[in-house]
């Protein structure tokens, strides 16, 4: 819209209070009617509607696959020229095959990437319609956009100690929701085909980037960081209780390697270099969590917490305890 684009938007959700400068289509990217109606006439399509890890595998695949397809097949019949696929770097994730149960993953998550895969791949062998591109995020927050960071900044606002997955001597790259959305736009833009991956150009060790949040945030709250022993066994109970998977955060700060991706492809095709670090990107996010669940007295209310997330703390407690 600062652009000066005409936007439609297509989702499942009633129309939001924002959208009244948009034109606002709902229904699922399963329905091919309502897809094709929302097709017409569009320059471009910008497709991030995915089931998440919550769901089932028959609706993980139906949507994020089968819809992939509809969404894309009607932007080809509708002759758009340009066709942008918000994908994940979970696709770049190793199989983790389930032990027992052949095709399966052995966690939600697991088949959540697969799916991913699947749609990614289809996508990028299609030789017929609109130009195509990929985005592969790292992590990305923001102001309106906690995700995985739920529990910690819940945890952080209390003044509580901060349970942390991993010895965090390792480096995450995130992502600013702010600097994610200029990259989508000049993305759309382009003619560019291919695989781009977008995150912030500096960055330190999660154990570095989550003190100073702390620092930011003043409210008395401790890190401890879990063993990697510790760390596998919390997010293994978190599997076999096949609860809400945690995300890929989570699993990448539990372990000793670096989760980086390569962005120059993004700074010197699209001329797109990221405005926020890890830090700024935690602590907009932060304040503006606190703001959101904050009353007009300034009394901050509850949060109710992801119930893989109440899981997760109350293991580590169990394990930190033992």
């Amino acid at each position: 819209l600062d652009a000066g684009k005409t936007v439609r938007v297509l989702d499942v959700a009633p129309r939001p209070d924002w959208a009244n400068d948009v034109d606002y289509v709902q229904g699922g990217v399963c329905d091919i009617e309502t897809v094709q109606r929302a097709a017409q006439g569009v320059e471009s399509v910008v497709h991030a509607a995915f089931a998440s890890p919550r769901q089932s595998p028959h609706t993980l695949r139906t949507v994020n696959v089968d819809g992939t397809r509809v969404v894309f097949e009607a932007a080809r019949d509708a002759g758009a020229r340009r066709f942008v696929l918000i994908s994940s770097t979970v696709v770049e994730w190793s199989p983790r095959p389930h032990p027992f149960l052949s095709g399966s993953g052995i966690s939600r998550l697991d088949d959540y990437r697969k799916c991913r895969t699947a749609a990614e791949s289809w996508l990028m062998q299609q030789q017929n319609g609109p130009s195509v591109a990929a985005v592969r995020p790292k992590t990305f927050l923001g102001p309106g956009k906690v995700g995985a960071f739920a529990m910690m900044f819940d945890a952080i606002r209390r003044g509580d100690t901060v349970p942390v997955l991993g010895t965090g001597t390792n480096r995450y790259q995130l992502l600013d929701i702010r600097d994610m959305a200029e990259g989508v736009r000049l993305l759309e833009g382009s003619e560019n085909s291919g695989v781009f991956h977008f995150g912030a150009e500096q960055y330190s060790t999660v154990r570095e980037d989550l003190q100073a949040l702390i620092d930011h945030a003043r409210t008395g709250a401790t890190l401890r960081f879990m063993s990697a022993s510790l760390s596998k066994t919390a997010l293994r109970i978190v599997e076999l209780a096949g609860l809400t998977p945690l995300s890929e955060w989570h699993y990448h700060s539990a372990n000793k390697r670096d989760s980086v991706a390569d962005i120059r492809r993004a700074q010197q095709e699209l001329g797109w270099h990221p405005t926020r670090n890890n830090v700024q990107a935690l602590t907009e996010a932060y304040d503006a969590y606190t703001v959101a669940f904050s009353s007009a007295t300034g009394v901050v209310t509850t949060h109710p917490l992801p119930f893989s997330h109440k899981i997760l703390r109350s293991a580590f407690r169990l394990l930190d305890r033992g």
